[in-house]
């Protein structure tokens, strides 16, 4: 056996089933190793494009996203879906091979060379590492997953030369069996005392969720019911506490009445949440704590940056809730004054003309998507609108990158969505310049067979960004860039594609979507 195919023999152990890629010549070693194994693959149009499947499937799954990448331009190509990764805490995991080992870093220009790409990812990755020697793969493998099934996922690289992926190892290194995973942390039960003692005093409590909340969601809904508080999310959090909860306020962070609901309230809750600027979008508020804050977070790092915390709790959120709940009276109170100040935050929203403008064609969506769809969403600003108007019912029913920022995810996050839950229904919004980022992987999408769905909202090119402009007061240059036909860009993929004007044509042809059982591509024309 060669260790290519041992790799695949070590994934399997750990519960891998599934991989994205583009298989190349230095990767043959591992692919040769899948079909024994019992993994199943899903090619990608570009790199990117698979490390944002990984990426999206790790969401829906909660398992480890794995891409397979060739040498130097494959990895490279991969780097902007690791920064994401790395920006939203997912675990996923590259396995990208690498120039051979007497020519490492010797710059005599064997195929795909690069001087260091272990060096070049370590910047957008919690560790970057190279295998030096065949027998260490296993341990290397150990190490990958007890950083990516850890208290904070982020992405892993490791690096495989080619020449080690055709060396010959023995049958018992490929069947080793992995190191046990790490255990969740547990809070410190004085910690846990001093916190309930303060949200036990609390008048006007509130719940701040993060991304790191996701996991705990009754625990969420069962603390914010015994305190009567309210809950607001940041974008990742969404759908921590669902929509139609009385105390659910949503991912309105920016707005004037969520900054206004966490300036006033007497104790803030803050879980899983680094505070980043990124929640605020273009509003120009800062999330402000004038009260007591309370934060719980399983990377000690984010305990007390930006804001110091009151009472720190460096713990998994389901453990630190739950542990909260219980030593706080067995009294339920909602639909007290929790429930007023949740609708007045909502109520008290500041949205612009613009996003008023996107109203009746978020409505329109609202009525045609089944509940149980997920929703991916890329950077446009229909989706940007949506994103806050709209509290999905449970986090797995929207994906929003945002924390990164870049242009082009949505479609094959979407893909990756697809796979991970092939019953579920899938929407992905993204802009007529952004779309066109990844828009090759529109053929994977109509490959799948399934439905899946792509609305592409075409205002003419980078809105946001000529907005931003003149905003300004610069002159607008190179904003205007799109596409001449998308319809008949998606029909020559092998997709439905069709276009509408109005918020009454996409809600019929986007409720036909949804249950139709093909790849359906809907050009709405928002300028």
């Amino acid at each position: 056996m060669r260790l290519g195919e041992a790799v695949a023999h070590q994934l399997a152990l750990r519960g891998v089933d599934t991989v994205f890629g583009i298989p190349g010549v230095h990767t043959i070693e591992m692919y040769r190793g899948l079909p024994a194994a019992g993994i199943a693959t899903h090619p990608a149009r570009h790199e990117q494009g698979a490390g944002f499947m990984a990426d999206a499937y790790a969401r829906q799954t909660g398992e480890v996203g794995v891409a397979l990448l060739v040498t130097g331009p494959g990895l490279l190509n991969a780097l902007t879906p690791l920064a994401q990764a790395w920006h939203d805490s997912v675990p996923v995991l590259f396995l990208a091979a690498d120039t051979a080992t007497a020519d490492l870093g010797r710059g005599r220009g064997p195929l795909h060379d690069v001087r260091d790409q272990v060096l070049a990812a370590s910047g957008v990755t919690a560790h970057a590492w190279r295998l030096t020697d065949a027998a260490d793969l296993p341990a290397l493998l150990d190490a990958a997953w007890h950083a990516l099934r850890g208290p904070r996922p982020r992405p892993v690289v490791i690096s495989l030369p080619i020449d080690l992926l055709s060396a010959e190892v023995s049958d018992a290194l490929a069947a080793a069996p992995p190191a046990p995973l790490p255990a969740r942390v547990a809070p410190e039960q004085d910690v846990v005392e001093r916190a309930a003692v303060t949200l036990r005093a609390a008048a006007s409590p509130v719940i701040l969720a993060g991304g790191g909340a996701r996991g705990a969601t009754a625990q969420v809904r069962r603390l914010a019911e015994l305190l009567d508080a309210p809950v607001i999310t940041t974008g990742n959090g969404a759908g921590v506490l669902p929509g139609d909860h009385a105390l659910s306020v949503g991912p309105l962070l920016p707005m004037a009445g969520g900054h206004a609901l966490l300036r006033d309230a007497d104790v803030v809750l803050a879980v899983g949440t680094e505070f980043s600027a990124a929640d605020m979008l273009y509003s120009g508020r800062t999330a402000e704590v004038t009260g007591i804050l309370v934060r719980v977070d399983t990377d000690p790092a984010n305990l007390h940056a930006p804001r110091v915390a009151d009472v720190a709790l460096c713990a998994d959120a389901a453990l630190a809730l739950d542990a909260l709940a219980d030593a706080l009276p067995g009294r339920s109170t909602a639909g007290g004054a929790g429930t007023a100040r949740a609708a007045a935050a909502v109520a008290s929203s500041d949205w612009t003309d613009q996003s008023l403008a996107h109203l009746p064609w978020v409505a329109a969506i609202g009525r045609a998507v089944p509940r149980d769809a997920v929703q991916v969403l890329d950077s446009t600003q229909l989706a940007y609108t949506l994103h806050q108007v709209v509290t999905p019912d449970e986090p797995t029913a929207r994906i929003a990158p945002y924390g990164l920022g870049t242009l082009g995810p949505a479609l094959p996050m979407g893909i990756g969505a697809a796979i991970a839950e092939p019953d579920r229904p899938v929407l992905v919004i993204a802009g007529d310049g952004g779309v066109l980022f990844t828009l090759t992987e529109l053929a994977g999408a109509v490959e799948l067979g399934r439905q899946f769905t792509l609305l592409i909202w075409d205002n003419r090119g980078y809105g946001e960004i000529r907005d931003s402009f003149d905003r300004a007061g610069a002159q607008r240059i190179d904003t205007e860039v799109t596409a001449f036909d998308h319809v008949l860009i998606a029909r020559g993929f092998g997709a439905d594609a069709v276009g509408v004007d109005t918020p009454e044509e996409l809600e019929r042809e986007l409720s036909d979507a949804m249950r139709r059982e093909a790849a359906t591509v809907i050009v709405a024309r928002g300028f």
